[in-house]
């Protein structure tokens, strides 16, 4: 769990599950950008801005966005052009190592459903970050730690009445990382594991 190498391997025979909606429904895609440290592989998560109405707010999340028409119809393409326009770090389909599987999520905007295609990339050397107005800050998480279920704890929220215990890691500055994102680390943990 600890080196880069042997995940990169687990997920060259990963078959991500793909949903058979994702030409149908609206669909995202965003980056799951691995780098290797003396303290092992990490992987890096964005806070989203605080804005007004949007329903990711302050969220700990992966870069990524919508897929538009100038991606050349893939979500891979997506994925490189909004990390790229959101953090300021380049990467192309050459730094990909892998796919998780598609994930089916609420379109806040249409109401309705959407897919998101995760795509997990090795994060180039010296690579800058420089955020966009949607991004608030970063931080890189050590999948090792992430793999300790003892740092993970259930965190109430409230969905308008009702009150959810949703599984859930406390980051620096009390900060959460939860809900989809983590259920997209949560399989690329299980792939490393299996190596």
């Amino acid at each position: 769990m600890h080196e880069l190498a042997p995940i990169i391997k687990a997920l060259s025979s990963h078959e991500p599950r793909r949903s058979r909606w994702r030409h149908r429904l609206p669909r995202a895609a965003v980056a799951v950008l691995l780098r290797e440290t003396a303290q092992g592989a990490q992987v890096l998560l964005i806070e989203r801005a605080h804005r007004d109405g949007d329903p990711w707010s302050g969220n700990m999340a992966f870069p990524g966005g919508r897929v538009d028409g100038s991606d050349e119809d893939s979500a891979s393409y997506a994925a490189c052009r909004e990390t790229r326009e959101e953090i300021g770090i380049e990467i192309d389909r050459g730094d990909g190592i892998g796919r998780l599987s598609d994930q089916i999520t609420l379109d806040h905007r249409r109401r309705g459903l959407m897919v998101i295609s995760p795509f997990v990339y090795r994060c180039p050397d010296h690579s800058q970050l420089v955020y966009n107005h949607e991004i608030a800050d970063s931080e890189w998480v050590t999948l090792a730690w992430l793999a300790e279920h003892g740092h993970r704890q259930p965190h109430e929220w409230a969905v308008g009445p009702l009150k959810l215990s949703m599984p859930s890691y406390a980051l620096s500055r009390n900060r959460r990382l939860w809900g989809l994102t983590l259920h997209m680390l949560d399989e690329l943990l299980r792939i490393a594991r299996r190596r």
